[in-house]
């Protein structure tokens, strides 16, 4: 700390440029170091970013928290949110002179701060302060050799007075882990406890609704679990197909956004830390306009007027059922085996098909096959759509959707939950799915089985994409991700429009899924098989997104390729794979 502060001094009054000497060697500030990882130009530039590296057991922590990866992830998580909250209180301001990333109630890999092989690794941003283009050496020693020491000792090292609380932290990603193993040794897609608080405060929040009704399981889907010795009641929803339906405003798309949002863990006190779902899961809606290239859609679509195949549908701008078919096939190759549908955000011609206009135009005048035709024979593959067939075989796939118009989903339903008042009932369960309601509607029998889609090669797939990434001009030497807005990731020339991919959480996984995709289409473009490349020629799509996954999960971003040059967190690789396949050039409508 001492040698960073004399040479601060030393360039009092000079250059703002001189700054960048600062980044040639890691500062040693006795229990930590400082690192400077970019220094900015001049003081309307981008801010510093740096770099706070630590051994655990130099903080207080235990060998064991460096090891596992559920206690990484709960220290890692725990402290980067202690951290935050400090800096913002030191900091409030927008133009604030130290700035450390603020996000929701996920817990997630995070290159902001992240643990492995019982390393700390925190990375903030610094305004390094001038007058005009003259270097404030005071102010700039202030900071960084008084201010960061503080917030480090106050937001990174062990505090007995936090241990409750870190505690209770881990608490809920072992929970996770041992409820996940029981929903698959129980053929159970989620599982939402008693307790959970669903509704949050307004349609802009995260916090959780006060004085909301708790979540009660009805009794017929009520399940209890062992989880690390305790016994927890909550309500399993079983593989298959479930509708949840009930009257406007009585808490079916809360209980449908609940779901969604639980694919990752989150923190305790949100309400939803308890709800546990199969974290495959994609939320399937319609997509106005989205690119799609070369998916095969002739299992929703049949060939177009004038012969059209779609067989290797490509377009720039697909309709609202086209979409929302090839959002469905494309989760299915990603390796979804879960799907989320809300009819309000949903294509009807895709959903379903009135009996009257079925008997009026028959198959030959409509090329489109609703999911009602299709959705028994996605989940039960080994079996017909009658109901004796379904109750005999095990579910391949799930379905849960929100139905409160398309009354054809009641009748194929296994279970069907009743959202009345935020209270959940149950109006019939698997046991009992040709009761009540009758028999299953009609259904186009002519159709041949559903194939399930294949994951195509990464590198035949992206090598059409490859001419357009590339810096987006002659003075740039790498090629750049940015977020256009808040959804639009571009790399290079390639845009991806992810405003619909409400599982991605935030700007910070849109950055990540960005810079993966980037450095899996660099590695692809000079792969062969004697290679140490993150992509081999062979490799599917999913295959190579997981791996990088798994990389990172360990390591975190640090060696990924400008993995440290913006705030990103980790995406599934379910989500990754959507962000590709909505990547198309810019030149492209």
């Amino acid at each position: 700390m001492k040698a960073l502060y004399q040479r601060i001094r030393m360039l009092n009054g000079k250059n703002y440029g001189l700054y960048k000497s600062l980044g040639d060697k890691p500062w040693d500030f006795g229990d930590f170091e400082l690192e400077f990882l970019h220094v900015q130009g001049d003081p309307y530039a981008p801010a510093s970013r740096i770099m706070i590296k630590a051994d655990l057991q130099m903080l207080g922590y235990g060998s064991e928290w460096g090891v596992e990866f559920e206690r990484r992830l709960a220290l890692s998580d725990f402290l980067y949110r202690r951290l935050s909250k400090l800096v913002l209180e030191r900091y409030p301001d927008k133009d604030a002179a130290v700035i450390f990333d603020v996000s929701g109630p996920e817990m997630l890999v995070r290159n902001s701060l992240w643990i492995d092989n019982g390393v700390l690794r925190a990375v903030l941003q610094v305004r390094l302060p001038g007058d005009g283009r003259k270097i404030q050496a005071e102010a700039a020693a202030e900071i960084l050799t008084m201010v960061l020491p503080d917030l480090v000792s106050a937001g990174l090292y062990y505090s007995k007075s936090d241990e409750a609380a870190l505690d209770a932290h881990y608490q809920v990603l072992a929970d996770r882990r041992a409820i996940l193993g029981e929903l698959d040794s129980r053929g159970l897609a989620a599982f939402v406890p008693d307790g959970a608080v669903l509704p949050r405060a307004s349609g802009i929040s995260e916090d959780p609704m006060e004085g909301a009704i708790p979540f009660k399981s009805p009794d017929e889907m009520a399940v209890v679990l062992n989880v690390n010795g305790r016994e927890i009641r909550g309500m399993g929803i079983p593989k298959g197909i479930t509708v949840i339906t009930g009257g406007a405003f009585h808490g079916k798309s809360t209980l449908l956004q609940a779901l969604t949002r639980s694919v990752y863990p989150h923190v305790p006190g949100d309400g939803r830390e308890g709800i546990v779902i199969d974290e495959t899961a994609v939320r399937v809606g319609v997509e106005d306009g989205r690119s799609v290239r070369g998916t095969d859609l002739s299992q929703f679509v049949r060939n177009l007027p004038g012969g059209v195949s779609t067989k290797e549908f490509t377009t720039a701008g697909a309709s609202g059922s086209t979409s929302e078919a090839a959002n469905l096939l494309e989760a299915m190759e990603a390796g979804a085996s879960t799907y989320l549908i809300d009819e309000d955000s949903s294509a009807v011609n895709f959903l379903i098909r009135d009996v009257r206009v079925r008997k009026l135009l028959g198959d030959d005048r409509e090329p489109l096959i609703p999911l009602t035709d299709r959705i028994r024979d996605i989940c039960y593959p080994q079996s017909g759509s009658d109901c004796g067939g379904a109750e005999s075989s095990v579910a391949a796939r799930s379905f849960i959707l929100v139905a409160g118009a398309c009354g054809d989903y009641l009748e194929l339903a296994d279970n069907i939950i009743v959202m009345a008042n935020y209270n959940a009932e149950c109006a019939k369960t698997a046991g009992k799915a040709c009761e009540v309601l009758g028999a299953a509607p009609a259904v186009t029998t002519d159709l041949p089985a559903f194939v399930s889609p294949v994951s195509r090669t990464f590198s035949d797939y992206v090598k059409p994409l490859q001419p357009s990434i590339k810096p987006l001009s002659a003075v740039e030497r790498q090629v750049k991700v940015k977020l256009n807005g808040d959804y639009i990731v571009q790399i290079g020339f390639l845009v991806s429009d992810t405003s619909r991919l409400v599982t991605l959480a935030g700007k910070q996984q849109r950055f990540g899924a960005g810079f993966m995709l980037l450095n899996l289409c660099q590695s692809a473009a000079s792969a062969d098989e004697s290679s140490k490349s993150a992509v081999l020629p062979g490799d599917s799509i999913t295959d190579a997104i997981a791996k990088i996954c798994d990389k990172i999960k360990n390591v975190g971003f640090r060696n990924l390729p400008q993995g440290m040059s913006r705030e990103m967190s980790l995406p599934r690789p379910v989500d990754i794979a959507c962000v590709l396949f909505r990547l198309r050039d810019m030149g492209r409508k």
